[in-house]
C-alpha cells in the first residue's frame, strides 16, 4: 500500500496514511507529481542545497530561512529546466525521452545521489529547516506557488555548483568549459567563510577553447550556490544541454 503526505505551508510533513501515493499542499492534492516521487525530488535537492549554518555564515545570519527557501528552490527549478530541455533534444534527435523517472535516478547530473545527505533526508535527524525547504522547493514547484521567486523561475538555468567551484576554481570542469559571470559579485559568495573569490574563465579545455570562450554564463547565486544557463557562445552552436 502506498503512502499519502500531507505538507504544511512550510515544508513540514503535517501527517502520513495509507493511500494512493498522493502529496497534499495545505490540503489540497498537489498536480503532476506522486508522493514518493516528491520526497525522491527533494531529497536530491536536499543532498545538494548548503546547510542552515553555511547559509548563516554566508548571509551574515540575516534572512537566513529566505535565502535557504531560495537556493532550493532554485534548484528544483533548475533540475525541472534540464528535464524539458534535455528531453526536447533528444526527441528533436530521435534519440529517445529524459523525464522526471530519469532525473530523480540519474547520478551523472545529480551527485548528491549518493551522498550520506540524500538519505538523511529520509530520516528524523539532520538539518531540519533544510529538510523543509527541500520539501517546500518542490511543493511550490508544482502548484505553481511562484510568485515570490519570479526571477528565479525566469533564469533559464540548467546546472549549478556549490562551494567546490571556489574551492577548486580553474581546476574545475566547468571552469575548463569556460564560465562567464554576469555579475562579478557572484564570485564572491563565500568571502565569509574565507573561500577564494572567482573571476569569469575562458575555456582551457583544448577541444572547447577551438571553438568558443564559454559554455556557461552564471545568472543567479542563492544560499551557497552559483546557477548557469548555457552561454550565448554555446548556444550559437548548436549546443542546447
Amino acid at each position: 500500500m502506498a503512502t499519502d503526505y500531507y505538507f504544511s505551508g512550510d515544508g513540514a510533513v503535517d501527517n502520513s496514511v495509507q493511500g494512493s501515493d498522493a502529496a497534499y499542499f495545505n490540503n489540497s492534492k498537489v498536480p503532476y507529481i506522486k508522493a514518493s516521487q516528491l520526497r525522491d525530488y527533494a531529497a536530491i535537492v536536499y543532498s545538494e542545497a548548503a546547510s542552515q549554518g553555511v547559509v548563516s555564515k554566508i548571509m551574515g545570519g540575516q534572512n537566513v530561512e529566505v535565502e535557504m527557501m531560495r537556493e532550493s528552490f532554485a534548484i528544483a527549478q533548475t533540475m525541472f529546466n534540464y528535464v524539458i530541455v534535455k528531453n526536447a533534444a533528444l526527441s528533436r534527435a530521435n534519440k529517445g525521452n529524459y523525464g522526471l523517472r530519469d532525473l530523480l535516478t540519474d547520478k551523472n547530473y545529480t551527485k548528491g545521489l549518493e551522498s550520506p545527505a540524500h538519505r538523511e533526508y529520509y530520516g528524523t535527524g539532520g538539518d531540519v529547516v533544510r529538510r523543509k525547504m527541500a520539501t517546500l522547493a518542490i511543493l511550490k514547484l508544482f502548484t505553481k506557488n511562484v510568485g515570490d521567486v519570479t526571477d528565479i523561475t525566469n533564469a533559464g538555468t540548467l546546472y549549478w555548483d556549490g562551494k567546490d567551484v571556489f574551492e577548486k576554481y580553474r581546476q574545475h570542469y566547468r571552469a575548463k568549459g569556460g564560465f562567464e559571470l554576469s555579475n562579478p559579485n557572484m564570485g564572491r559568495l563565500y568571502e565569509r567563510l574565507s573561500v577564494q573569490a572567482i573571476n569569469s574563465v575562458t575555456a582551457t579545455d583544448p577541444k572547447v577553447s577551438a571553438k568558443r570562450r564559454y559554455t556557461y554564463q552564471a545568472v543567479l547565486v542563492a544560499g551557497g550556490t552559483i546557477f548557469y544557463k548555457i552561454h550565448p557562445e554555446a548556444a550559437a552552436q548548436g549546443i542546447t544541454w
